[in-house]
């Protein structure tokens, strides 16, 4: 998301937060408010306890929906953007992407893969690869996995210095040589 969207959320889900609110507390005032909105709308409930329960069960779901939202684009400790190495003349700090990359890279030499994609997700001390590939189908799948799954552990391990959980390969795609 680029910043003037998640500004303008930010902005919307405030407002309608303090609006989710004032709906909620409606029915244990002077129903002022709500008496004009109904009136205009020629609805005589806001008179029954239903309308209180209906109002107060209206209001708590919008504000539950805007928290949700303010509070979605706060990231948790668990996943991070980056590994981080210390050494004697200071800090590294691997990108996620930089890691895609080699894995992309490696899966993209074996012959048969037409198209591969990679996703790194590291988490305390361990790393997970996923790779989605489209294939030819002139290869043996389980075999041609096996050695992509090998190989980008390998580069991985040996370029970073980061140890590898696991590997995963999910073929989305067989297609015919010249496709």
């Amino acid at each position: 998301m680029n910043t003037f969207f998640r500004v303008s959320v930010a902005i919307y889900a405030f407002i309608s937060m303090l609006l989710s609110a004032l709906i909620m507390i409606s029915p244990f005032g002077e129903k002022k408010l709500m008496a004009f909105v109904l009136e205009r709308a020629q609805i005589n409930l806001y008179q029954s306890n239903a309308y209180d329960v209906i109002v107060f069960v209206v209001g708590l779901v919008f504000l539950l929906i805007n928290i949700a939202i303010l509070t979605g684009g706060i990231r948790g400790k668990g996943s991070s953007k980056y590994v981080t190495r210390t050494n004697q003349n200071g800090s590294i700090n691997i990108s996620a992407v930089s890691i895609e990359n080699i894995a992309l890279a490696m899966a993209k030499r074996f012959q048969g893969v037409k198209d591969a994609k990679a996703r790194a997700a590291f988490s305390h001390d361990e790393l997970k690869i996923s790779l989605r590939l489209q294939v030819y189908t002139d290869v043996n799948i389980p075999e041609l996995s096996a050695g992509i799954q090998e190989r980008v552990k390998d580069s991985i391990e040996n370029s970073t210095d980061i140890k590898v959980n696991s590997v995963s390969v999910n073929v989305e795609g067989v297609y015919q040589q010249g496709d």
